[in-house]
Parts: C-alpha cells; structure tokens; sequence
C-alpha cells in the first residue's frame, strides 16, 4: 500500500517520455521540488492532461514509487490566460530556468514555494508596464537567492526579502535599487558557480 501525497505545486517544465507519459519538474509546498511521472497524460481521453500544463499551479497528488514520484491525480488552482501574455510568459520562463538551475534534490523549503506562489498570482493578476515587469523579475530573482541562502545578508533589501507579498507600491520603490539589485544578483551568481 503506497501513501498518497497530496500538495499545491507549481509546474515548472514537463518533458513528453515515452508514446504518452510526461516527466513533470514540480516546486509543491510540502515536498520542494520533485520530479514526478503521470502515466498516459499525453493521450485525448487523459483526464489529468488539462490539469498538468506547464506553469500551472495545481493541487497534485502523488505516490513515492522505487525511483521517482507518480502523480495519480491533479486539479487546477488557477487557471491563467498564457496566450497573449508573451512578456509575462518570458518572465515566467526566466525565473523557472533559474529554479531549475539552482534547486537540487528535494528539500521542503515553504519560504520558496511562497515566493514563487506569490509571483505567479501577481504577475497573471496584475496590468504591467515593460519597466514593471524588469523590476518584478528581479525582486523576484532576490527573492530567490535569499530564500536559497545564496544571497549575502544586506540590510536595504531586508524589507524586499524578508516578506513574499508584492503590490505595485512596493515595486515602484524597488524601482529605485534596481542597479544594486542586479549587482548583488551578479555576484551571488557568479559565486554559486552554476
């Protein structure tokens, strides 16, 4: 008898394997980020394959196989409008790489899922201009290297990564160390050595 898991996660990428399975890359909140397989996702009559679009956020249950996870079923939180919304999809796409380069193996890391989770609805929540949407990725990338520990304590970011909520107020004042941002982002990168 398998224990069922069941999670909020967000789907990073999936890679088609096999004639009609997929390899889904998850950050959930009780696991951290996992791979996990769904059987059969990619066939018409598959009930998960509307559930399990890349950049959805889902509930999600799953079963620990021998070597990798197994999604047994999933429901959307949120449905998102991806078409149309290029700008915000190559944002999207830039933070998930940058997941997927940085997080190794699974470790519960609840301040993470809550930054990303609090992106994901604020970026396809909210109208943006160009300049918005820059200063949004990079908060979002501070975020990210503070949550990770990769990020040197500073206390003018404090008030930027110590708390995951976003509103356009506080974008416009992060505006202003955008420059310093993007240099402690450089060098916490170029430190990591990935």
């Amino acid at each position: 008898m398998h224990n069922i898991y069941t999670t909020k996660a967000i789907i990073i990428k999936s890679v088609p394997i096999g004639e009609a399975n997929k390899l889904f890359f998850l950050l959930t909140k009780d696991l951290g980020f996992i791979k996990a397989t769904a059987q059969g996702v990619r066939l018409a009559k598959s009930k998960l394959k509307y559930s399990l679009q890349d950049f959805y956020c889902a509930n999600i249950s799953l079963v620990r196989g021998k070597e990798i996870w197994r999604i047994t079923s999933a429901q959307n939180t949120k449905q998102v409008k991806l078409v149309g919304n290029l700008d915000k999809i190559y944002v999207v796409k830039n933070i998930f790489s940058l997941l997927l380069r940085l997080i190794h193996g699974e470790e519960k890391n609840e301040k993470l899922f809550e930054c990303v989770e609090e992106f994901y609805k604020f970026i396809f929540d909210s109208i943006l201009s160009e300049e918005e949407l820059k200063d949004l990725e990079i908060l979002v990338v501070l975020r990210i290297l503070h949550n990770l520990g990769y990020l040197k304590k500073m206390d003018s970011f404090d008030n930027y990564c110590n708390d995951n909520s976003i509103d356009i107020v506080m974008l416009k004042n992060f505006s202003l160390k955008r420059k310093q941002a993007i240099l402690e982002i450089n060098a916490s990168l170029k430190e990591t050595h990935l």
